[in-house]
Formats: structure tokens, C-alpha cells, sequence
């Protein structure tokens, strides 16, 4: 009689232990950065205001304890928008070995674009979207400007350059999804888990009405880029 194969796995430990042996790497990389970035972080932080027309004598809370949080707030995002490549990397190098040659295409593809994209977004972000949303949610009343602090600044600056960021690189993530789910009707489980993730990450204000209308944003780019997508393709 014919032997039966059995299929043996690894115990989830064995790839657990692997997985921190590719982002141990990074890891390092991004710590070193950060480091290194809080060493000018003060005159970032300046540069950062000076571009969204705030300065620092405009801000309420000037603390030493409040300054220095800001300074590792800003080293730590911006060594993980540095040190992502490399992240993003060695999780491709994690997951090679289970993926099909056209998987590993199309996420190679979706890496790439989908990074350069978010770049350009942090720069269209801090350049124009942030300056504009500021100005939005202080306008018609004078005294808000004095009532901010440099961390909340920041914060909300930070968030709204991730969060265009992310929305223009929402396409090249939906059209990944699209490629390689085979089920059409998951497709839009993956695609909106993710939004709702980005939405709560990414939000620059905490408020139920700007929620909406982040999250209705990235809705209607992911729906636009699906509906594209099926029209050139005949279906």
C-alpha cells in the first residue's frame, strides 16, 4: 500500500524566532536613526512650524519636558518613514519562500510604487495639506493659536503628512488586493480592514466628523482604483 505524505509544519516558535532574525536588522537601523535625528530634532521642529507659517513663540506650552517629548516623537517618526525600505524588505524576504512568482511580482511591485507614492504624499502634505488643515481648524477664533502646545503642533502636523501619504498610496495597496485575492467578494473585507486601521492611525484631529471624512476618503480613492482596475480588465 501507498505510504501517505504528511505535510510537517513548523511549530509557530520556529517562525516567530525567524521572523525576529529579519527584523532585528531594521530594528537596529531604526534606533540608530532615531538617535541620530534627535540630536537636530529642535531645529527640525522649527523648520517643520516655519513651513506651516507657526512659530514657537506662538505656542502656549514651552516646557523642557514637553520639548523633549516632542523631540522624540518626531525622531520616531520619521527614523521609521527612513528605516521602512528596509523593514519593508526584510518582511519580503520573510515571506518569499511562501509566495508564487506572481505574488512575489506584484508585492515587489506594490513595495516600491506604493513607498514612492507615500513619499510624495508626506511632501504634498507637509507642504500644502497641512498648512491648509491648520488653518482650517483655527480659523475664526485667534485664541486657539495661543492655546497650542509645540507637541500637539507636531502631532497634528506629523498626522495629516502620514495621512496624505497613505491616500495616495492607497491605490497601489487596493490594486495589490485586487491581484492577488481570487475571491472578489473578500477583496473589499481586506481593502476596508485596512482603511479603518489607516483611519484610526493616521486621523490628524481627533474627532468623530473628521474620522468620516478620512475614512470616506480613502473609501472613495480604494472604490475609484477597483472600478478602474475592472474596466480595463473586461470585468
Amino acid at each position: 500500500p501507498a505510504v501517505e505524505s504528511k505535510e510537517i509544519s513548523s511549530p509557530l516558535s520556529t517562525h516567530l524566532e525567524e521572523l525576529r532574525s529579519y527584523l532585528l536588522l531594521p530594528f537596529i537601523i531604526n534606533i540608530i536613526i532615531m538617535v541620530m535625528i534627535i540630536s537636530f530634532a529642535s531645529s527640525l521642529i522649527t523648520e517643520i512650524l516655519d513651513l506651516v507659517d507657526l512659530e514657537l513663540k506662538q505656542l502656549s506650552t514651552y516646557s523642557p519636558v514637553e520639548f523633549f517629548k516632542t523631540k522624540i516623537y518626531i525622531s520616531f517618526v520619521f527614523s521609521i518613514i527612513f528605516s521602512m525600505p528596509l523593514w519593508l524588505i526584510s518582511i519580503y524576504n520573510f515571506s518569499k519562500p511562501g509566495l508564487t512568482s506572481n505574488e512575489s511580482k506584484n508585492i515587489r511591485f506594490t513595495f516600491v510604487g506604493g513607498f514612492t507614492l507615500f513619499i510624495l504624499g508626506c511632501v504634498v502634505g507637509l507642504q500644502f495639506v497641512a498648512p491648509r488643515f491648520l488653518n482650517f481648524i483655527l480659523s475664526n477664533n485667534d485664541l486657539i493659536v495661543e492655546n497650542l502646545s509645540v507637541y500637539e503642533s507636531i502631532k497634528i502636523i506629523i498626522s495629516t503628512i502620514i495621512f496624505t501619504g497613505l491616500l495616495i498610496s492607497t491605490p497601489i495597496i487596493t490594486l495589490l488586493v485586487n491581484r492577488i485575492v481570487s475571491n472578489r467578494k473578500e477583496i473589499r473585507k481586506y481593502i476596508y480592514t485596512f482603511i479603518l486601521i489607516i483611519a484610526i492611525v493616521a486621523t490628524p484631529k481627533p474627532s468623530m466628523i473628521l474620522n468620516l471624512i478620512f475614512l470616506l476618503s480613502f473609501v472613495f480613492i480604494a472604490e475609484i482604483t477597483l472600478f478602474a482596475a475592472r474596466r480595463v480588465n473586461g470585468s
